[in-house]
């Protein structure tokens, strides 16, 4: 019996886990899942949750709801692989396996950046998502009740205009709404700024859509920065370098959004091959000269035969690595030639609130507003059923 053992119940390894449930099933695998929480969130939502427009329990599955009966769950962090003994340590155990699925996940790349890790907060996960929407409230209210007005305690500044960057911004339109009418609070006062290093504004979309979503969030009150370097933080302010002048950015509420990575274990354990927490794996994400080990999710560095650059790392992409894998296993266990990973792109969408969005998808259909918003949900869905099943997508979706 094979001793199959899946390191993360994000996208690529649910869906890993799921397209194994035959061969868990036939009871010629023995399948051990390994999570530090206890439940899986929908990292694309998360810019939701940090503006605090919805719960987290709105993102979150509890896994034990949705595993196999014959499948073992480790609710444990891992904390070491050891490839020559085949063995994972996480902090309380010691896990043997023979093939191994590693999808653990993004950490925060604050690029060494001064004061960036120890004074804002990056959109990582459901504690850090918590952790911004309260210091937000809190800030509103401290502003409320003060005597002396400091208008940085109304200020939010977010390092980075990616989708996560410009998602996020878009839900403060309707927070900042809600906590002024809460605390009796001027909108007009409320400064909300995103930064970008970057010259172009959502390069992913076609120029009008991009204009689009700047024009949308400009006429809500929402600034929008670009070529500025971020050139340190202190405990209140960004510094940053915009045509050669540095200034200095006041908020009491400073969200990083700019910059992630794999995670640190992949540096830990693949120490010529791994890079930033990205391992470039095999055309079948394994890493090359051990096919035993298989990548998935934001680890994983694909790049396509006759190509340069790995492809971004997306929900769609984790998914669809996850897919493969199972499927891989699977052939190599039955004794089936196996194909190349192949990559269907379908597309983007990035939210404007709930009511608007931006989309292009399946390369050919472009447009914006509602239905853009509701596509977002449709996809949303789409990729909880993907990694789960259908009666955990439709209890979890929101599309209406």
């Amino acid at each position: 019996m094979k001793n199959i053992l899946i390191l993360g119940a994000g996208y690529g390894g649910l869906t890993t886990l799921k397209g194994l449930k035959k061969v868990i099933k036939s009871g010629d695998v023995k399948v051990t899942l390994v999570n530090k929480n206890s439940y899986h969130y929908d990292t694309v939502n998360l810019h939701e949750v940090s503006a605090g427009n919805i719960k987290s329990d709105d993102i979150c599955i509890e896994i034990k709801d949705i595993l196999e009966p014959n499948v073992d769950f480790v609710q444990d962090e891992v904390e070491s692989i050891d490839v020559c003994k085949k063995v994972v340590y996480t902090s309380k155990k010691e896990l043997k396996y023979d093939i191994l699925v590693i999808g653990l996940g993004f950490e925060s790349n604050t690029f060494g950046i001064e004061g960036m890790l120890d004074n804002s907060i990056a959109i990582t996960d459901i504690v850090q998502a918590e952790k911004i929407a309260n210091k937000i409230e809190n800030n509103f209210k401290k502003y409320a009740e003060s005597t002396e007005k400091d208008e940085k305690d109304i200020s939010i500044v977010v390092g980075g205009t990616g989708l996560a960057g410009m998602e996020f911004l878009a839900e403060l339109v309707t927070k900042r709404k809600e906590l002024c009418k809460k605390y009796g609070i001027d909108e007009k006062l409320v400064k909300i700024v995103g930064l970008d290093a970057a010259p172009v504004l959502l390069p992913m979309f076609d120029k009008q859509y991009s204009n689009y979503a700047r024009k949308y969030l400009e006429n809500n009150g929402i600034g929008i920065i670009l070529g500025a370097g971020i050139k340190g933080s202190t405990k209140d302010s960004f510094i940053i370098e915009l045509n050669g002048e540095r200034k200095e950015l006041r908020a009491s509420t400073l969200v990083w959004t700019a910059g992630v990575r794999g995670s640190k274990i992949m540096d830990d354990t693949f120490k010529e091959l791994s890079r930033n927490g990205r391992l470039v794996t095999t055309q079948e994400l394994t890493v090359p000269n051990n096919e035993d080990i298989y990548i998935v999710g934001d680890c994983a560095a694909f790049i396509k035969e006759g190509e340069k650059r790995p492809y971004p790392t997306t929900a769609q992409i984790a998914n669809q690595m996850g897919a493969y894998v199972a499927k891989h296993i699977t052939n190599r266990l039955e004794g089936r030639k196996n194909s190349k990973f192949e990559y269907i792109d379908r597309g983007v969408v990035c939210s404007l609130g709930s009511k608007n969005a931006i989309a292009q998808v399946f390369g050919k259909f472009k447009y914006k507003g509602f239905l853009a918003a509701k596509t977002k949900k449709v996809i949303e869905a789409k990729a909880i059923n993907e990694c789960t099943d259908i009666k955990t997508a439709i209890r979890n979706q929101r599309i209406i």
